[in-house]
């Protein structure tokens, strides 16, 4: 498995230590002037190992950011890498294409309004859409009003012919999706893009989960270019450390509360699973 870069748990949670007084929650991950310097260095390294896995193509190179499940960090990593683009003066744009739980506004200090979904619905034209952020040097497109229908909207045709639009322009497009395994639009918008990079967090990332959501993103015949691991222990990380994924040595929080109204049935399942372990470790004592 093709790990881009190991992202430690100095990422958010020491940041986040160091700028407790945050008003919003997660701001304090987000790369800036005084974020650690292996984190830079973590994320500079992601970015050439991304550059290398789509080198061949010409072109704007657009990649879709995703998971498998709620709360791995992929919004934040998505934010990150952009960012970690944006400075070497390539000219960046970043989606936010989740349109339940969209965030990427709040992290950048912009306006959620006339984004995506008013784009797609003809409200208004592309160049109303897109918002600069002068900190980080680089544009956005926000999510826009929630929308009843967002799978509708992100796997229409006009989804396509945007980004195509949007290619023209840009060296560089970053969309943040949903989790694969929670709704459908990752896997439908996959085929627009130039690869997909999976985010996936230590002790949380379910080996079932990720290998479903590989499964879905492989169908719509689009590349992974790779997995970045976040909130590791680099102290305690190895390369075949991998396997520790799904292993009944270690306990894994099942709370997504990840807002989308379709029920935790995934949760329910694991759970099941995860009784008779318990039971049998119980009598074997």
């Amino acid at each position: 498995m093709n790990i881009l870069k190991v992202i430690g748990d100095f990422n958010i949670r020491h940041a986040n230590k160091r700028n407790a007084n945050s008003s919003a929650r997660g701001v304090a991950a987000i790369l800036d002037e005084n974020t650690d310097f292996l984190v830079r260095e973590a994320y500079n390294a992601t970015r050439t190992n991304i550059i290398y896995s789509i080198g061949s193509e010409r072109g704007c190179k657009k990649i879709m950011i995703t998971s498998a499940s709620p709360h791995e960090g992929k919004t934040t990593t998505s934010l990150n890498v952009a960012i970690a683009f944006a400075q070497t003066e390539a000219r960046v744009l970043i989606i936010d294409a989740d349109l339940r739980k969209p965030r990427i506004n709040r992290y950048l200090g912009l306006t959620r309004e006339n984004g995506l979904s008013d784009l797609l619905c003809g409200l208004i034209d592309t160049e109303q859409a897109i918002k600069h952020s002068d900190k980080y040097k680089m544009d956005c497109i926000t999510s826009g009003h929630i929308p009843p229908n967002p799978t509708e909207l992100l796997t229409s045709s006009e989804m396509g012919n945007l980004l195509e639009k949007l290619s023209e322009k840009y060296d560089y497009i970053f969309i943040d999706t949903p989790p694969v395994t929670v709704v459908t639009e990752a896997a439908a918008m996959a085929r627009y893009v130039s690869g997909v990079v999976f985010v996936v967090r230590q002790n949380s990332t379910i080996s079932e989960s990720l290998n479903r959501a590989r499964t879905s993103i492989q169908m719509a015949n689009a590349k992974i270019l790779g997995y970045i691991l976040n909130d590791v222990s680099t102290a305690s990380y190895s390369y075949g450390g991998y396997g520790r994924y799904g292993s009944s040595k270690h306990s894994y929080s099942y709370r997504y509360g990840y807002g989308y109204g379709y029920g935790d049935k995934e949760k329910e399942e694991n759970n099941k699973r995860e009784v008779p372990k318990k039971k049998a470790k119980k009598e074997k004592k």
